[in-house]
């Protein structure tokens, strides 16, 4: 159990700093009109990463907070703007506070300011079953979110949804995850291309999510999953307490 949470910490904790000082600070420097849309698609991946870790909603009244981190092993093909800076590992950590909700529906926010940027998000889950503690009953839930994102180069916006299933214990939730991002991005500033200034760009693509969720200690839980997203492998862990 001790190695179990070792990793988690690592991931929640070591990853984000390895990522690269200001890894996002390379676009005013190395924006250009190629760059753009994969520079785009990384972020959506990265924002809607980590946005939930089982297919139960929480109930009425129940609550759930913690860290989470979501992150790419490497840029996209055409993302020089991360590619020059010599980024290769990048993602982003998140505080992440959840509620119970009737009907049920749980609510959901986050947000970190973190290497230049500042990010504000949350969201809305819904149980298409209701909530059951009996071992290894199927559990689904549809999940969406949004995203605002400020930073001095350019600002973005995000919206996603996932299905999500798990099935399980009250200890041990093996979980999967199929869903989309829609990112839009506008350029605030490009030295390298003073003519980007302004420019809008939009995409739109998939995301698949394969997990476990294991609780070590009664109201303590933590998450550690795969991802895919545009085509792009990755990584996701939370960290958290929940009632």
């Amino acid at each position: 159990m001790r190695a179990i949470l070792a990793a988690a910490c690592i991931l929640l904790l070591g990853l984000p700093v390895q990522a690269g000082s200001d890894q996002y600070g390379g676009f005013e420097q190395y924006a250009d009109e190629g760059s753009l849309k994969p520079f785009t698609r990384d972020l959506g991946g990265i924002l809607g990463s980590a946005t939930f870790h089982r297919g139960r909603p929480l109930g009425f009244s129940g609550f759930d907070v913690g860290a989470r981190f979501g992150g790419q092993f490497r840029p996209s093909k055409g993302n020089e703007i991360l590619r020059r800076k010599g980024v290769r590992l990048f993602g982003l950590p998140w505080v992440q506070a959840e509620i119970g909700l009737p009907f049920k529906l749980d609510g959901f926010i986050r947000g970190i300011s973190y290497q230049g940027l500042t990010i504000a998000g949350g969201g809305l889950r819904w149980g298409i079953y209701s909530a059951s503690d009996k071992p290894w009953a199927p559990q689904f839930l549809a999940s969406a979110v949004g995203h605002s994102v400020v930073h001095r180069a350019f600002s973005a916006s995000h919206f996603g949804a996932n299905l999500v299933f798990s099935a399980g214990t009250p200890f041990f939730a093996p979980f999967i995850g199929a869903g989309f991002d829609r990112t839009r991005l506008v350029v605030r500033s490009s030295t390298l291309d003073p003519a980007l200034n302004g420019r809008e760009v939009t995409t739109f693509e998939g995301r698949y999510t394969a997990g476990i969720l294991v609780k070590p200690f009664q109201f303590t839980y933590l998450s550690l999953a795969g991802t895919l997203a545009h085509g792009q492998p990755g990584a996701e862990a939370g960290l958290g307490i929940r009632f």
